[in-house]
Order: structure tokens, then sequence, then C-alpha cells
């Protein structure tokens, strides 16, 4: 039991505890009156049981206003209790909400630790892919140097067989002039023969070159 329960009893018992006695004193007081009934005597205990009777009734009315008190105040106590508990009730609320909203925080934020983990992952294997480009690219390049270089060297090659084959198309032509040349004087020379040593036509060139050779 706590303090205000146990001063509410003790203040009922007290008030219970002064009206028997203010009930006991009145009996005595009247048995005496009725023992003596000397008129002195029975206003000497009129006037006792007087002054006793209000001092008890003011000590009966004062404990009466302290548990009117009392009673107001535990009525005051339990409104405030009644609604210190509504208020643990909305705070009760409120932490359910804020906990429900923090297990709906903690899935949003798995998802988005989940989520970062993939992109982590997707990074690495392009940064990978990345590297790996680079080194295709690196190799595609010295392929590409050296497929340069060779060009060049096809094109100064190219270019030196070209000139090569100018200088071999222009002595040809050289030497078809002079072949031209011999021709004539191959023809020349076997006309004169011919002429002189009667009549011999060759058809073949070479035969003619033959018979200019062999003849002495």
């Amino acid at each position: 039991m706590d303090d205000e329960g146990l001063t509410k009893e003790l203040l009922q018992n007290r008030i219970v505890q002064l009206e028997h006695e203010r009930d006991e004193l009145r009996k005595d007081i009247e048995q005496l009156c009725m023992q003596q009934a000397g008129p002195s005597y029975l206003a000497v205990a009129t006037r006792m049981h007087f002054q006793r009777t209000t001092g008890l009734e003011q000590e009966i009315e004062s404990l009466k206003k302290n548990l009117a008190g009392c009673l107001r105040e535990k009525q005051n106590l339990e409104e405030e209790l009644s609604e210190a508990y509504k208020i643990k009730m909305q705070l009760s609320d409120l932490h359910n909400a804020e906990v429900l909203k923090n297990k709906e925080v903690e899935g949003q934020l798995k998802f988005f630790q989940g989520c970062i983990a993939s992109a982590l992952s997707e990074r690495d294997y392009s940064i990978m892919e990345c590297e790996r480009a680079k080194e295709r690219e690196e190799a595609i390049s010295q392929k590409l140097n050296f497929s340069n270089k060779r060009v060049e060297e096809l094109e100064l090659a190219y270019h030196y067989e070209k000139e090569q084959n100018a200088s071999l198309v222009k002595e040809l032509n050289e030497l078809k002039e002079k072949i031209e040349i011999f021709n004539k004087v191959i023809d020349k020379f076997c006309m004169i023969r011919d002429r002189d040593g009667g009549s011999s036509v060759h058809d073949a060139w070479q035969s003619m070159c033959s018979c200019l050779l062999d003849d002495p």
C-alpha cells in the first residue's frame, strides 16, 4: 500500500475512533447524570460534556476536511495517472510506429546495401574488362604499328620496284630501238648480199642472221 492509501486509512480509522469515543462519553455523562441527580453536578457535567463534544466535533470536522482533501488529491492523482497512462499508450504507439519505421528503414538499408554491393561488383567487373580492353588495345596498337611499318616497307619496295621497272622499261625501249636499227642493218646487209650473190630470200630474221654470220 502506498503513502496516500495509508494516510487515508489512518484518517478513516481516527474518525471512527473519535466518533466511538464521543458516543461512549455521551453515554457515560448520561449515566452519571442519572446517578447524580443534583442540579449543580448536572450543570458541570453538561458543560464538560459540551466542551468535550465540541472538541471532538471540531477534530472530526478537521479530520473530515483532511479526508476530503485527500480524496480530492487522490482523484486528481487518479486523473493525472489516467492522463499519464494515455500519454504512455501514445508513447507506446509512437514507439511501435518508430520500431516499424526502423524495420522498414533497415529493410530499405539492406536493399540499398545490396544495390551498392552489386554496383561495386559491376564496377570491379567493368574495371577488369576495361583493363583487358586496354591490353587488347595495346596489342592491336602494336600489331597496327607493325603493320604500318610493314606497309611502309612494302611501299618503299614498291617504289623501288616501280623505279626498277621504269628503268627496265626504258632500257627495253632502248634495246628495241637498237634492235630496230640492227634489223635495218641486217636487212641492208642481206639486200646487198642477195644483190651481189643472187636472189636468196629468207623468211625468218634469225635465218638471215645465220646466213650473214656463216657467209665467208
